[in-house]
C-alpha cells in the first residue's frame, strides 16, 4: 500500500482528488490536509510515499511545506499544484529541488498515470505524459 498525502485548502479539490485517485488504484491510501501545517503533522506521524500539494494556502503555504519535506524527508517525491504558474513559481520550486508541477485545472487521468509511474519507478525526475517536469526541464 502506497500512502499519498494531498494538501490543498480547497475541500472540493481535496474530495475530488481523494475520490478520483483512490478509484485509480486499490494500492493507494489517500491522506489529506487543508494546509501545510496539517501536512507537516502527517509527515511527522505517518509514512508517506508521495506528496501532492497546492502552493497557495493559509496557515502554512506549499512552499514552506515543501521546504520542510525536502529537509526532513528528502526521499519523498513531491508534485506541486498551482493555478498561477509563473517564472517566479518555477524559480521558487527549483530552489527547493522540486521538479514536478501541474497547473490547475488538470487531467486526473494524467495525474494518476504520473503518480503511478513515480511510485512504481521511484524516479527523481522525468517527463510524464500530461505532467512535464515543470514546463522547462530542471532534469537535464
Amino acid at each position: 500500500m502506497k500512502n499519498i498525502l494531498i494538501i490543498d485548502d480547497n475541500r472540493l479539490i481535496i474530495n475530488s482528488l481523494s475520490w478520483g485517485l483512490g478509484a485509480c488504484s486499490g494500492d493507494w491510501r489517500i491522506m489529506t490536509a487543508l494546509n501545510g501545517e496539517e501536512g507537516v503533522k502527517i509527515l511527522q506521524s505517518e509514512p508517506v510515499d508521495l506528496v501532492l500539494t497546492d502552493l497557495q494556502m493559509p496557515v502554512m503555504d506549499g512552499y514552506s511545506l515543501l521546504a520542510y519535506a525536502r529537509k526532513h524527508h528528502p526521499s519523498i517525491p513531491a508534485i506541486a499544484m498551482t493555478a498561477r504558474y509563473t517564472v517566479e513559481t518555477k524559480r521558487r520550486l527549483g530552489s527547493l529541488g522540486i521538479t514536478r508541477a501541474i497547473e490547475k485545472p488538470f487531467s486526473l487521468k494524467a495525474l494518476a498515470a504520473a503518480i503511478a509511474d513515480i511510485l512504481k519507478n521511484d524516479s527523481t525526475c522525468g517527463e510524464f505524459e500530461g505532467l512535464p517536469c515543470l514546463k522547462t526541464s530542471f532534469c537535464s
